[in-house]
């Protein structure tokens, strides 16, 4: 078992950093595996593991206290060396992750203050985390009132967090969207399980394996229902012919399936759009839009009886896309499909020393 990090720099081009014959990221460091399992006490155990992940992490990323405040010699693609300032800019990872790395509670938001039974509410309602009032609980450490600061300002007690002392860094603006874990992994996943309950497993296998082949669409022969470990190429797959398996569809009791089918397209709409190459305003104005449109419509999946409430932190998180995409560019500059095709070269074919 191998815990890589990996490390690219901003003003490469995607074309490079895409591509991992091109070397545009590397391997930074291993960060500690160990499950603890001396440690009985579970609550005890994770704690101890979060802080061992950050102790980590803060002595990898140490030298960029000084290098991010005095500067350091960097040769540019022309030759000519330069000051520059490296600062961490963004956090690439899943969503557990994104959790251990901002000190947020499982099932919240990692990048807002949005508690998680207000998750499913749109648009959201609540500010981005405040990174003043966060430090201001950290100061308090080893004071017996610390814990109790920590859980007012919404994260937990963790000692000494890596991006503490790191300049010009909020690490709650670094969190990015993920289209692999978040889309084709979380909400189109949850969306193929909503309609399969909506619908009827084998009333959806049937209408996928009568689809007539085509290029670049994959038929299932024995439908999707019965698949296990879906992976996110399949996800992606299954969302290009998602759309039309729904069309006549009958449900219960005369429902109408015009909602059903709308918060559907509404959902692969996003997924598509999010995955532009270039954005433009007019097509962020329609990001916002799909996801106004699923919102609208979700209401098809409480009236069947799939759903009751729609507090899931990767559908939630979609609202944070479009300030992403401004802050960062498109979504290919921070997709973790990149860094998992990396697993193969440094964690799962990694050598032993």
């Amino acid at each position: 078992m191998a815990y890589p990090v990996y490390l690219t720099i901003g003003n490469l081009p995607k074309f490079i950093r895409c591509k991992p014959s091109r070397q545009g990221q590397i391997l930074l460091a291993y960060l500690p595996s160990t499950r603890l399992l001396h440690i009985t006490n579970k609550a005890a155990r994770r704690c101890t593991q979060a802080n061992l992940f950050h102790a980590a992490m803060g002595y990898i990323l140490a030298p960029l206290k000084a290098a991010g405040i005095q500067g350091i010699e960097i040769s540019s693609g022309d030759g000519i060396i330069r000051r520059g300032h490296p600062i961490l800019a963004a956090y690439v990872g899943d969503y557990p992750e994104q959790c251990l790395i901002t000190g947020a509670f499982t099932g919240d938001c990692p990048e807002c203050d949005c508690p998680h039974d207000e998750l499913g509410n749109y648009p959201p309602e609540h500010p981005l985390r405040d990174l003043d009032a966060v430090m201001d609980a950290l100061e308090q450490l080893g004071t017996p009132e610390y814990a109790r600061l920590c859980c007012e300002a919404n994260i937990k007690p963790i000692q000494h967090p890596f991006w503490e002392d790191l300049p010009y860094v909020n690490i709650f603006r670094s969190i990015t969207p993920d289209i692999l874990h978040q889309l084709h992994q979380g909400v189109v996943k949850h969306l193929i399980g909503w309609l399969k309950n909506a619908c009827g497993a084998s009333v959806i296998d049937e209408r996928v394996q009568r689809l007539p082949p085509n290029h670049s669409i994959r038929i299932f022969t024995k439908g999707i229902s019965t698949l296990s470990r879906v992976s996110g190429t399949e996800h992606r797959q299954i969302s290009s012919f998602l759309l039309s398996v729904l069309i006549d569809i009958q449900l219960p009791n005369g429902i109408s399936p015009v909602p059903l089918i709308c918060a559907t397209r509404a959902i692969l709409d996003f997924l598509y759009l999010a995955q532009y190459p270039i954005h433009t305003s007019e097509t962020l104005v329609s990001l916002e839009a799909a996801l106004n449109e699923f919102h609208e419509n979700k209401h098809i999946f409480e009236t069947l009886g799939i759903r009751s409430n729609f507090n899931i932190p990767k559908l939630h998180f979609l609202c944070h896309y479009i300030l992403a995409i401004k802050l960062f560019g498109t979504t290919d500059n921070y997709n973790t499909e990149t860094t998992e095709r990396l697993h193969i070269d440094f964690a799962k074919g990694a050598i032993t020393f």
